[in-house]
Parts: structure tokens; C-alpha cells; sequence
């Protein structure tokens, strides 16, 4: 290419490089990639949506099912400076990530995919508990797909879920929950969403949540996303506020944890995966 071409069209490619290096444009290709691939696609962002998200503020969606009473899903998204693959360790490190209100029991082998979950939410009186089984599984295509800068955990509903419940709790599987309070316990007839990190050019991160629940009983499918919605806040912000300690604690004696790749994340990151 002649010299006066060349620097005729060296204006074009800069500004061209610094539009590319624009969180307004990058985020958005981030997250078209993501849904291209994910499990769980999530919904387009409006305009002002994304303006928030660029800032570094949090986004929280409510999506209505098109169905006429269906499931609503809470959906959160939070851009942070923190890595994503710290922030994974921050939402899987059962050591912080522990709910009082929730007895979860994992009822297949350490390392077998997709896992499958046994979970009982204890609600205050005068509501029944909720309980069910999901399995959850890393999209590994889709990492694939984004050359690792995007990863997703997603559970869904087991196949079989309310027998496979009751058969466990019944072995003495479930520490807190005999047969008589399982029995009890409100089996919920929708419930998936997942977890995801995506890896920005800038060094940064989305980090996302998002569930799809019907609880069952008398507690309106609506006040459900409500307080899901309320919540989505400090639970994000959790996960990014503690990513540092989770670092510090995931060692070499710590029991590995996969990345959306299905490759175990190395101790303290000393070692980063691609994301």
C-alpha cells in the first residue's frame, strides 16, 4: 500500500481502535456474544440500561413471561473491576456462599457434571417451605465459543425431582429434614436461572444473576420477582465485595473448582485461565 494511502486512512483506523476500546461498544458485543451461546440468553438492554451498566451501576430487569400468569425472571447485572475469574470463585466457594435459610445437599459425587442438588428454603411461619432438586451444569460451549471470556452456571428442575427429593431425605441424606418436614415442604413447579461472568477488554467484568421461579402455594408469582429484584443488590454486590478474600482463601489445600471451562482455576489465580 502506497505511503499517502497509508496515511490518509491512519485517522480512520485510529479513531476506528478507539471506538472499539469504548465500554458503550465493547459491553454490548460482550453481551451479544454471550447471548449467542449462553444457555440462558438474557434480555436487550434499552439505551438507558446500558448507559447504567457502562457507568459501573447496577441494572436490574424484570422480564414477564408472554404466558398469562406465568414465571417472571429477576435478572441483575453489575459491571466491576474485579476479575472474572475471581468473581466466579466468589459465587461457587460453598465457604462463602452459605445461606442460613437454605439446606442444600449435593446428591451426586464431587466432579460429576451436571451435579444434582437437593435445596429446602426454611420460610417463616405462617408459609409452608419450598424445596426442590436441580441439576447444574457449566455451559462449556459457550466459553468455547467466546474464546473463555464468558462463562454461565445454570440449574434447572430435575427430571423426576419430587421422587428423587423424598428418596433422599429418607436415606438421612438431608441433615435438618426428615421425612415429615419434607412431606410438608412445598415442591416449587418452576425454578432455573444461573450465574455468569464475562471478561471485558479493559481488564474488568460483568458479572450477572438471574432466576425464573414460581414458588408454588399462596405467595403470588409477582412478590416473588419483587423480592428477588430487592435482593439482587446486595447479593451481587456480596459476591464482588468479597472476590478478594475469596482469592486470598482458595489455595492449594482448597478443594479445586472448575471454571466455566471445565479447567480447575489454579490457586490464589496465580496461574489465570484465559477468561
Amino acid at each position: 500500500m502506497p505511503a499517502r494511502i497509508l496515511l490518509a486512512l491512519l485517522p480512520l483506523l485510529v479513531s476506528s481502535a478507539a471506538l472499539a476500546a469504548e465500554p458503550s461498544v465493547f459491553i454490548p458485543d460482550a453481551l451479544a456474544q454471550f447471548n449467542a451461546h449462553a444457555r440462558f440468553p438474557l434480555p436487550e438492554l434499552s439505551p438507558a440500561q446500558l448507559e447504567r451498566l457502562v457507568a459501573g451501576k447496577m441494572v436490574k430487569i424484570r422480564q414477564v413471561s408472554e404466558e398469562d400468569g406465568g414465571p417472571q425472571r429477576a435478572v441483575g447485572l453489575l459491571r466491576t473491576a474485579e476479575p472474572a475469574a475471581g468473581l466466579w470463585l466468589s459465587t461457587r466457594d460453598v465457604h462463602f456462599t452459605a445461606t442460613p435459610e437454605l439446606i442444600e445437599v449435593r446428591l451426586t459425587p464431587p466432579g460429576q457434571w451436571p451435579s444434582r442438588w437437593y435445596q429446602l428454603l426454611d420460610l417463616p411461619r405462617p408459609f409452608d417451605d419450598r424445596q426442590w432438586v436441580v441439576d447444574v451444569a457449566d455451559t462449556h460451549a459457550l466459553s468455547t465459543a467466546t474464546g473463555g471470556r464468558a462463562w454461565e452456571h445454570a440449574w434447572t428442575l430435575s427430571p423426576d425431582g419430587p421422587r428423587i427429593g423424598a428418596e433422599a431425605v429418607a436415606a438421612g441424606r438431608v441433615p435438618g429434614v426428615d421425612t415429615d418436614r419434607g412431606e410438608d415442604a412445598i415442591y416449587t413447579p418452576v425454578n432455573h436461572g444461573a450465574w455468569l461472568v464475562i471478561a471485558l477488554p479493559d481488564g474488568g467484568s460483568l458479572l450477572g444473576y438471574h432466576v425464573t421461579s414460581i414458588i408454588g402455594g399462596a405467595v403470588p408469582d409477582r412478590l416473588v420477582a419483587d423480592y428477588a429484584l430487592f435482593t439482587l443488590g446486595k447479593v451481587l454486590h456480596g459476591v464482588e465485595e468479597r472476590t478478594r478474600a475469596v482469592i486470598e482463601h482458595y489455595d492449594a489445600a482448597h478443594e479445586p473448582i472448575e471454571g466455566g471451562d471445565g479447567v480447575g482455576i489454579q490457586p490464589h489465580l496465580g496461574h489465570a485461565p484465559a477468561l
